[in-house]
């Protein structure tokens, strides 16, 4: 019982994902020039890209800086949008390391893990408000 609880909590630890979660998708602009072919909807995406995951980061990192000094420190609007928004680009994303042929990462399990887990979770933030 006592490992279903400490799984459970680390699944809570919003700040966490939000840092996971922003840094996989900051990350991941570096391959959206390789995934479109037009110049237009590269700029586009890479941008909403960004600005979602500095805005997990942000969100992760202040929770982080709130939680350790105690003091009060006002969220970033939209934090319910952002999340789902940052989850289902995260899922997005998962197509990279799916198809086998032309495929941009041929290996690193790992971050194929913590994006498909980090993706879910923001969706479920996003949707739940947690």
């Amino acid at each position: 019982m006592k490992l279903a609880e400490g799984a459970k909590q680390v699944f809570l630890m919003s700040w966490l994902w939000s840092i996971f979660g922003g840094f996989y998708l900051v990350a991941y602009v570096f391959w959206v020039p390789q995934l479109f072919v037009s110049l237009a909807l590269v700029i586009v995406v890479a941008a909403v890209t960004l600005v979602v995951g500095a805005g997990l980061l942000q969100d992760g990192f202040l929770k982080a800086v709130e939680l350790q000094t105690g003091s009060r420190i006002r969220p970033l609007a939209l934090r319910r949008v952002r999340r789902f928004l940052g989850g289902v680009l995260l899922l997005g994303y998962l197509t990279v390391y799916i198809p086998p042929q032309g495929r941009i990462v041929a290996h690193w399990p790992l971050d194929l893990a913590i994006t498909a887990v980090s993706g879910v979770i923001m969706v479920v933030y996003g949707i739940l408000n947690l």
